[in-house]
């Protein structure tokens, strides 16, 4: 386990953890994102360096629930009731990343439709669009390796990803998105699968794609991150993460608040 500190996610308590977890997992069903039950999502156990929360096989995303979301620690081991088993790959993916990288809190893995479709792409994401600004030369990539059962293949998906990209597309695949909270890396995904929508509808169209220049897209994420930087400062600033996941929180609220339970 790397020693560095891990940062504050800004959740106190296993509990609260639970309930926000337990509500990506039905945004994730919301977006049409589950592909089934083949796709995961998870984050650290406040105050504890090696237990996460992730979702066990078997039980569909609209139906997943604080109480039943599984702790495991970083070797594979579930912690407490281990009646639900949790899938392999998902395992993989997410210790990987969570034991490589202190600085991060939650990994969602998805088999978005156009994430799948650009993961097939040898050119990978390019910046056809704004939102795609977002990601350029920000995105990491993995080749694949067939299912990810193997624990050799954790030390190639943290060395793929490095020490400061929160973003990677695996080849073949489909995405993986992370982030140091979870309402961060919840819109990280719909923003990532947005850019990749973007892409797939225009290259459809046969026609020459315009993509910007390297000084207009610096420009931009010079932007992006000024307003980023603000909103930590001052709470009153726009705060694309916190505001996004609190309107599409209310959103579950109205459809079904189940998931707390």
């Amino acid at each position: 386990m790397n020693q560095t500190t891990i940062k504050p996610n800004h959740i106190f308590d296993e509990s609260t953890a639970r309930i926000k977890l337990a509500a990506v997992y039905r945004m994730i069903d919301y977006f049409g994102w589950s592909h089934l039950t083949l796709t995961h999502a998870s984050t650290r156990v406040p105050n504890s360096d090696s237990h996460f929360l992730i979702n066990p096989m078997g039980i569909y995303f609209d139906a997943i629930q604080a109480s039943n979301l599984v702790k495991m620690d970083l070797e594979g081991n579930i912690i407490g009731d281990d009646s639900l088993p949790v899938n392999p790959t998902g395992f993989v993916l997410h210790s990987a990343i969570l034991e490589a990288r202190p600085d991060i809190n939650t990994v969602i893995h998805g088999h978005t439709p156009y994430g799948i479709v650009v993961s097939t792409l040898e050119c990978g994401l390019l910046t056809t669009d704004q939102t795609s600004m977002i990601f350029h030369n920000r995105v990491a990539y993995h080749d694949y390796q067939g299912l990810a059962m193997e624990k050799e293949e954790k030390t190639v998906l943290a060395e793929d990803l490095g020490e400061e990209k929160l973003f990677m597309i695996l080849r073949n695949h489909g995405l993986l998105v992370c982030g140091r909270s979870m309402d961060e890396a919840l819109v990280n995904l719909y923003l990532l699968e947005s850019a990749c929508k973007t892409q797939v509808l225009a290259m459809s169209t046969g026609a020459k794609l315009n993509q910007a220049s390297e000084e207009v897209i610096s420009n931009f994420q010079r932007q992006f991150e000024g307003v980023l930087e603000k909103s930590k400062i001052d709470p009153h600033k726009p705060n694309l993460y916190r505001h996004g996941f609190e309107a599409l929180m209310r959103e579950l609220e109205t459809i079904d608040p189940s998931y707390a339970d």
